[in-house]
């Protein structure tokens, strides 16, 4: 028997996590705006989503650290936009970024990233576009 999977995936652009009960934009900024974004851009990007009530609703956020490494897990295998391996479900559309801004700040200047090749957490300056920086947004 096939285990069910733990992410519905919904007709307007979502996909909802039974086992964490949250919402996840299922494309993330990468495929949406095709491009980088920095972390302030990340905060734009959401309040343009919200302004837009994507999925019905307008309490689209960047994910916290814990958020953002539930998605992350060793045995599935998916790929970024350069083709990369990343780790994360294939309900998830593939050709996203391979890391996702985090809420998890330290001073006014650096966020943390979490990478779905590693599950790790990394420290970036804010304004950072030195790699495929890009946001996959959540509510609950």
């Amino acid at each position: 028997m096939e285990e069910k999977s733990q992410y519905l995936v919904g007709s307007d652009g979502t996909i909802y996590d039974s086992k964490t009960s949250l919402t996840w934009q299922a494309k993330d900024s990468r495929q949406d705006l095709e491009k980088d974004i920095t972390w302030q851009e990340a905060g734009e990007y959401a309040k343009e989503l919200n302004e837009k009530k994507f999925g019905g609703h307008s309490d689209w956020r960047i994910p916290s650290l814990q958020e953002a490494l539930t998605l992350f897990k060793e045995e599935k295998l998916n790929k970024d936009f350069k083709g990369g391996d990343i780790h994360i479900d294939a309900a998830f559309p593939p050709g996203p970024g391979n890391c996702t801004w985090t809420s998890s700040t330290r001073g006014e200047r650096e966020a943390q990233i979490v990478f779905y090749l590693n599950g790790f957490a990394y420290w970036y300056e804010k304004g950072d576009k030195t790699i495929s920086h890009s946001v996959r947004l959540v509510r609950r």
